[in-house]
């Protein structure tokens, strides 16, 4: 292992902070490069001029002004290479998109997800990222990242459980993409990725995630930072109503007992819905509480349906919250989970950047 940082090490860092900052402001001066980064300018031009050469940035030279001298040219993201490809994996359908380092959408992909076992559905995803990856060329993906329910161990990329399969057991997800695409992949459970990519418009704080559909997954966001840790935050099997409804797991009372019956094949169960909603209420008092959270973001396909349970849901939390000032926000985006794995892979990139 290599225990000292030597000078290229530091090259690549110094890389990477200027990529971090050019995405996060967008296109930018070289003095302002030089003045946000603290690097000095002969350090800056260096480390831009690197970037420059693989295709990590361009510039928009400046128009010489009547008595002025030139105007400064202004660098940015390069928008034409170095794509990164977000992959929502799910039971019901896979979707990908694929994106600049900025963040900017290429190209959108969906597919069904028919199988019968684990390797019918890793089957899938492969013939689904052969067509991406054909279309953009073996060496237009930098990174793929994937996002997944069921348990998950980000560190090491691997799916433990995947809702719908019975034998998907430890399945080495990213590693699997990586023998087969020769391509950096990393997963990640998909309430994370929902929360990362709700981050992009947050002010900071303690955020909560509530993904809801047949059951529940959850993220936490601490002044900005996801919590991340194997099984850290499942709720689903978390008792909400004591002595409650049966669950599918052999418990009662369990908050995925009263959630999982709210969509059926035909469509929402409204009856359903109305019995969900203290149990929900008191899990996001719960959390919100626990986590000191400013804002509670539920999303999923159940709040596809919020016109029927919306408003019984305010007035319980209303009751139970009198005294905490907490923001509950509604998204029925679909697109949260497979654009925080694309920005999640972006960030790896930049991150692990050698030039």
């Amino acid at each position: 292992m290599k225990k000292y940082i030597g000078l290229e090490d530091m090259s690549n860092v110094n890389c990477s902070s200027v990529l971090r900052v050019i995405k996060n402001y967008g296109g930018l001066s070289r003095r302002q490069i030089a003045d946000i980064t603290g690097l000095s300018w002969g350090g800056m031009t260096k480390i831009v001029n690197k970037l420059f050469e693989h295709g990590y940035l361009v510039e928009e030279k400046g128009e010489a002004s009547a008595g002025n001298g030139r105007i400064p040219g202004v660098i940015s993201m390069n928008a034409k290479r170095h794509f990164v490809l977000g992959l929502d994996m799910n039971k019901t359908g896979l979707s990908a998109w694929v994106m600049d380092l900025s963040g900017n959408i290429k190209k959108e992909y969906f597919s069904q997800n028919h199988f019968g076992d684990r390797e019918g559905c890793l089957e899938n995803v492969f013939h689904f990222l052969d067509r991406i990856i054909e279309d953009f060329g073996k060496d237009g993906i930098e990174a793929i990242g994937v996002a997944m329910q069921g348990e998950v161990d980000e560190e090491n990329g691997i799916s433990i459980r995947f809702p719908g399969c019975g034998d998907w057991r430890n399945v080495p997800v990213a590693d699997r993409i990586r023998e087969r695409f020769g391509v950096e992949a990393y997963l990640a459970h998909d309430p994370d990725c929902m929360l990362f990519s709700e981050l992009r418009h947050a002010d900071g704080g303690n955020q909560i995630l509530l993904r809801i559909d047949r059951s529940v997954g959850m993220a936490v966001s601490l002044q900005g930072n996801i919590l991340h840790g194997r099984g850290l935050l499942e709720i689903a099997h978390s008792i909400v109503v004591p002595g409650g409804k049966p669950c599918a797991c052999g418990l009662s009372g369990c908050l995925e007992a009263y959630v999982a019956p709210c969509i059926r094949e035909e469509g929402p169960d409204t009856e359903a819905m109305k019995e969900m909603v203290l149990p929900l209420a008191l899990t996001v008092y719960n959390m919100a509480g626990l986590f000191h959270a400013d804002r509670v973001v539920l999303t999923g396909d159940l709040v596809k349906y919020q016109e029927v349970f919306k408003e019984q849901l305010l007035s319980e939390l209303k009751k139970l919250m009198a005294d905490q000032e907490v923001e509950l926000t509604f998204i029925s985006d679909t697109g949260l989970a497979v654009r925080g794995a694309a920005l999640f892979a972006a960030e790896r990139v930049i991150d692990s950047i050698k030039v």
